[in-house]
C-alpha cells in the first residue's frame, strides 16, 4: 500500500486485512460521498482518458476528453442518476462543471455534487449512492439481474464502499482499483462504463490502464 501511495495520487488508499494471508486493497479516485453535519459531498466520476508521463501528451488527451461527447454522455448519465437517487434527502443540489483529474495511467472527467441533509443519516446516503450507476448501470434492478446471469466471476468486495462513519463526519469510496490478496496469488479488480458509442476494444484498453495502477507496483518487484 506505501507503494501505491507513493505513486497513485488523487486516490483513497485502503485495506481490510482478515488475516496475515488474506486481504482487500485498493487506491480508488472515487468519492462515493463525504458527509460534514449535514452538507454533503458527492462527485461523478466517469469518462476515461489514458494519461502519460509526457505533459504535452497528457494534456492533449485531457483536451480530447472534455471535448468527446461519448464521455461527456457517459459523466451526465452518472450525474442525473445521483441526482435522482438524492431526491427526498437533500434540500437543494448544486452540480459543477467537468473538469479532468489525471491519475498516474488514466485520466478522468469529473462533477463535483454537493448540497444540505434533510437528515445526517449514513445509512440512508449508502443506501441512495451505492451501487453508483458506474458500477450497475440503469436501470439498477435490470443492470443488477443481468450482471448476475452474465459477469463470469463474483465481484466480491469489488465495486462497494470503503470508508468510515461517525455522528458528526464520514467519507466512503468507490472500491475501485482494487485487489485481493490470498497466500500469494492477487486478483486484481477494474473495469469500464459501456453506454451507447462505447467501442468494445477501447473499453478493454480503459480497463488495462485502470488495472495498470496496481500492476505496474508488482511488476516492479520482480
Amino acid at each position: 500500500m506505501k507503494a501505491s501511495r507513493d505513486v497513485n495520487h488523487h486516490c483513497y488508499h485502503y485495506m481490510l486485512a482478515f488475516s496475515p494471508t488474506d486481504a482487500f486493497m485498493g487506491s480508488s479516485p472515487e468519492r462515493l460521498y463525504k458527509r460534514d453535519e449535514f452538507v454533503l459531498y458527492t462527485e461523478a466520476l466517469a469518462g476515461t482518458v489514458a494519461s502519460s508521463d509526457n505533459e504535452q501528451q497528457a494534456r492533449a488527451f485531457a483536451d480530447w476528453l472534455m471535448n468527446d461527447k461519448k464521455n461527456q454522455h457517459e459523466n451526465l448519465v452518472v450525474v442525473d442518476d445521483i441526482c435522482q437517487r438524492l431526491q427526498g434527502g437533500i434540500a437543494g443540489i448544486d452540480v459543477s462543471s467537468a473538469d479532468v483529474i489525471r491519475l498516474r495511467k488514466v485520466q478522468h472527467l469529473r462533477r463535483y455534487i454537493h448540497g444540505k441533509l434533510i437528515h445526517a443519516d449514513d445509512v440512508d446516503c449508502l443506501q441512495r449512492l451505492q451501487p453508483t450507476a458506474a458500477v450497475c448501470g440503469l436501470p439498477r434492478s435490470i443492470a443488477r439481474t443481468f450482471i448476475r446471469q452474465h459477469e463470469p466471476f463474483e465481484r466480491r468486495w469489488y465495486a462497494g464502499s470503503a470508508g468510515y462513519l461517525s455522528l458528526p463526519h464520514a467519507e466512503f469510496a468507490v472500491s475501485l482499483r482494487c485487489g485481493e490478496l490470498h497466500d500469494d496469488a492477487l486478483t486484481l479488480y477494474a473495469g469500464a462504463g459501456v453506454v451507447a458509442g462505447s467501442d468494445p476494444l477501447q473499453e478493454w484498453a480503459e480497463i488495462e490502464n485502470k488495472a495498470a495502477g496496481l500492476r505496474t507496483l508488482l511488476e516492479k518487484e520482480c
